[in-house]
């Protein structure tokens, strides 16, 4: 039976049947050989009664009703829970900047990239999530900022170039359009960009056409959030492409790039809700649980991070 068919019977049939496509099945069956019943688990809270906090915990705890089987919508309601935070901060803290990706590079400079560097468990599951990112992430990436042909309802290239740009700074994104986009760009550059980018996101240093670039904790920062964050948002927000779980193109891989997503902004989230309350969270015990869900990511999606 065709995909298109299997999505029409379950519209026409619902709520009395349900709809199981092979990827469901197949997720379903690595959790049950790793003897898991999920990959992403919370941070431990201490009682927070402040009403702002509340608030912003009742948007957090969405998304535990999404899992394990949507991990991409349990991601809307984390990139949600985490854009409310920030622009949080930068009430609070009386922030210039309005625009929320402004809102989102502000939170790199005076909040993350200093946390990341001085507390060394945050270091260590930062350092971990940027060896996880998997492949199809930042072909994805690559493909929506070079690619000139779109069927999207309403293209947002313009906006994703301008963030990742400003991210990865003018001179590497030219160095990399240069080599691999406009005319360049193929299905070939565009899996080697990917790979590029895979190794620039860790820190190490690169050299594209006789330059030499290599990020600190900030733009990478920065790029994660500003670059493969906001695209992957941004697209399912505007409805751009097909609910990724009910393709016929679903696969292990359409999974694990779902759950870095939400790995990785819950780890943002994890870091603001320890700089609003350092006093009364063990910093030890944060780093303990991300690490988990790294570890958890790791078991079920390792063999599929690199196809």
């Amino acid at each position: 039976m065709s995909y298109s068919k299997k999505r029409i019977d379950y519209n026409n049939t619902w709520p009395n049947h349900s709809i199981e496509l092979t990827a469901e099945q197949n997720f379903k069956n690595a959790l049950d050989d790793s003897n898991l019943d999920q990959i992403f688990k919370p941070i431990h809270l201490p009682l927070i009664e402040d009403v702002q906090f509340q608030r912003l915990l009742s948007f957090k705890i969405d998304i535990y009703e999404q899992l394990p089987l949507r991990p991409d919508i349990a991601f809307d309601l984390a990139w949600r829970t985490f854009e409310a935070y920030t622009t949080y901060f930068a009430k609070s803290n009386r922030w210039t900047v309005s625009k929320s990706w402004k809102i989102l590079n502000k939170s790199c400079e005076d909040i993350f990239k200093n946390q990341i560097n001085d507390e060394t468990v945050l270091k260590s599951v930062f350092e971990e999530l940027l060896n996880l990112i998997p492949l199809q992430a930042t072909e994805f990436l690559i493909k929506r900022i070079f690619e000139t042909t779109s069927i999207a309802i309403k293209s947002q290239q313009t906006q994703i170039k301008e963030r990742v740009k400003d991210s990865l700074g003018t001179d590497l994104y030219d160095a990399i359009e240069s080599k691999y986009g406009g005319t360049n760009f193929n299905a070939t550059n565009q899996r080697n960009a990917a790979l590029l980018l895979k190794t620039i996101i860790t820190g190490e240093e690169v050299n594209i056409l006789g330059q030499k670039f290599k990020l600190d904790i900030e733009k990478i920062s920065k790029f994660l959030i500003n670059g493969l964050l906001y695209t992957y948002r941004n697209e399912r927000f505007h409805g751009d492409a097909f609910s990724p779980f009910k393709s016929s193109k679903a696969d292990m891989k359409t999974y694990s790039v779902s759950y870095y997503y939400l790995i990785t902004t819950y780890f943002f989230i994890a870091c603001l809700i320890y700089r609003n309350y350092d006093s009364i969270i063990n910093i030890t015990e944060v780093g303990e649980k991300l690490n988990d869900n790294n570890s958890r990511f790791k078991l079920i999606f390792e063999n599929f991070l690199k196809k």
